[in-house]
């Protein structure tokens, strides 16, 4: 982690008791931006003006870019203030990264369930309607193959994928027997 430490209006020595004070500080960064994959740079602007102590943090790490501007009576209190904040982004960030990667997880066990042939069905209940809704899987398959597996299988209708239109179709057995093709336009 490359740490850039600039200073303004503050005298050499103090601002070398300052840096090391930052760099002990800077540390606990460390532990929220992963070195090893994505290079990350810290910059610190820590800045005198009249009775104000500004100290600003930026760090940048790949996906991760935060910033902090403190201001306070002390420059160590303003150096403290900025690496709370920091963290305190750097750790919503991280855990919003894990959260979505945690989804997507979650999205593609329910895909290997899918294809395994095992439908889950959806019961919703509501005064007006009682509706049952399962979940088919759409091979691309020609019409003539989509007539043949609705013949040897049980049910009423067959949702395929149009292996010559590329579209979704529906073949559905009629009432007085025969058969129906829903395709859309």
């Amino acid at each position: 982690m490359q740490v850039t430490v600039t200073t303004r209006h503050i005298e050499q020595s103090k601002a070398e008791h300052l840096r090391t004070y930052l760099l002990k500080k800077i540390k606990r960064v460390e532990r929220y931006v992963r070195r090893e994959r994505d290079p990350s740079e810290v910059k610190v602007i820590l800045a005198v003006e009249k009775f104000r102590n500004i100290a600003e943090i930026f760090v940048n790490s790949g996906a991760l870019k935060t910033t902090s501007n403190v201001e306070a009576q002390d420059m160590h209190a303003a150096i403290d203030g900025a690496i709370d904040s920091i963290i305190k982004q750097l750790k919503r960030l991280s855990e919003k990264k894990i959260r979505t990667k945690r989804r997507i997880g979650i999205r593609s066990k329910e895909k290997i369930i899918s294809r395994s042939g095992n439908q889950p069905t959806l019961n919703i209940e509501d005064d007006a309607y009682n509706i049952r809704v399962e979940k088919a899987q759409s091979k691309p398959m020609s019409v003539e193959e989509a007539i043949l597996q609705l013949r040897v299988s049980d049910m009423d209708f067959l949702v395929f994928l149009n292996s010559e239109s590329g579209m979704v179709n529906v073949l559905y057995r009629k009432k007085g027997g025969g058969l129906g093709l829903v395709t859309p336009q």
